[in-house]
């Protein structure tokens, strides 16, 4: 029985048909299981952004496997500790909390946003509303599902967790129809992501921040995908210039190993007491050291630098590719290396992404009719050349 076979028979449906097995990689790209090279611009939706079988990342891994790869947190390690330090050194005074993924970070700012408003407001229920932006997403738990205002995302799964509005992105004046007193915290992105790669708006932001303040809630980013350099800062909304009260990380933090984690400016890390929230897995010695390792090679390698570079060489090109093809291609759009093309009708992205990895190169489908190039954020120019060119070239074909 292949392997194609095998997951058809014995893994959940809930990913689609998927019949390209890949084996191994090295750098930005990747081999398939009948020895075809592809060269990888989707990272693993923005998580490879050391590329693939990076020596210090996989030293660093190896070395920590053997010496604990779990305990629990009823105890300390070293590496957890380092890590906490190190994001609150890179993000600004503040305390972290370690998970294991992108959503569970975000269920952990939905809770502090909860117990925000209890501290705010002296009741349970009354400061408890969280305002998330239209098209954003946040992940796929319950909570994540509820304040992820898409219903493709949503549905199915009603009755909804209460206590979410929903406002236009990029519109303050939409924010402000929803915002309350009642409301304990706003979560956006700084970048969608998901939906198409949208960059917000930094006067947005801005007034978003002065919302907040006059009605005594938090403002909290969703930096999964868009943060830890790869729109040319660490964070995104440093590049944009705004700070918020927390921030959700994940995808690119392990550099390709699970792990998430928040970062809550002072005081709101005091916030989670003993007993307020847990991990089993989060924060284990074997996730931080590799995360550990992708910050050191990220700053080592100033690659933060290289994605700002990198990521405008990316964006004149497909500009390029775009006016050569406006019957295709509709705008191209993004910061750093988190671009995205969107394509015209009655041409499909997903129909489109498999005409591009039939030709060498592998993109992630977003929104409605987007493809999404999320390459590793050491990507030299050379690749950046080679996706242009089979971009160029693939489109040509249609």
């Amino acid at each position: 029985m292949t392997t194609t076979e095998k997951v058809s028979k014995f893994a959940t449906p809930n990913f689609g048909v998927r019949d390209l097995v890949l084996v191994s990689g090295k750098g930005c790209k990747v081999y398939s299981e009948d020895g075809k090279e592809y060269l990888d611009f989707g990272a693993g939706i923005a998580v490879n952004c050391l590329g693939h079988a990076n020596p210090r990342w996989v030293k660093a891994v190896a070395k920590q496997a053997e010496l604990l790869s779990h305990c629990c947190n009823l105890y300390l390690t070293k590496p957890n500790a380092e890590l906490c330090e190190k994001l609150v050194e890179r993000i600004g005074n503040g305390k972290v909390y370690v998970c294991n993924s992108g959503t569970e970070a975000n269920e952990t700012l939905l809770k502090v946003a909860r117990l925000y408003g209890i501290s705010v407001a002296g009741k349970e229920g009354k400061k408890f509303k969280v305002i998330t932006a239209i098209d954003g997403f946040h992940g796929r738990t319950l909570g994540c599902v509820a304040a992820t205002a898409q219903y493709k995302i949503q549905k199915g799964f009603a009755p909804l967790l209460e206590g979410f509005e929903y406002a236009t992105f990029n519109d303050i004046k939409s924010f402000e129809k929803v915002m309350s007193d009642d409301v304990a915290a706003v979560i956006v992105e700084p970048v969608q992501g998901e939906s198409g790669v949208t960059p917000a708006n930094v006067k947005f932001l801005k007034a978003l921040k002065s919302l907040c303040k006059k009605h005594k809630a938090l403002l909290f980013f969703d930096e999964v995908q868009c943060g830890f350099g790869r729109c040319g800062a660490f964070l995104a909304s440093q590049k944009l210039g705004v700070k918020p009260d927390g921030v959700s990380m994940a995808k690119g933090l392990g550099g390709g190993f699970p792990i998430g984690a928040v970062w809550l400016a002072k005081p709101y890390g005091d916030l989670l007491t003993a007993g307020t929230h847990g991990t089993t897995f989060g924060g284990n010695p074997l996730a931080c050291a590799a995360s550990l390792a992708t910050l050191e090679e990220l700053e080592k390698k100033n690659l933060c630098e290289n994605a700002e570079k990198m990521g405008k060489r990316l964006a004149e090109g497909l500009e390029k590719i775009a006016k050569k093809y406006p019957k295709i291609v509709k705008l191209t759009r993004g910061l750093g290396l988190m671009r995205a093309v969107l394509f015209n009708e009655p041409f499909v992205n997903g129909d489109v992404c498999k005409k591009l990895r039939d030709n060498g190169l592998l993109l992630i489908p977003a929104g409605s009719n987007a493809l999404r190039f999320l390459p590793p954020l050491n990507i030299k120019t050379s690749d950046v050349d080679k996706a242009l060119k089979i971009f160029d070239k693939t489109l040509g074909e249609l």
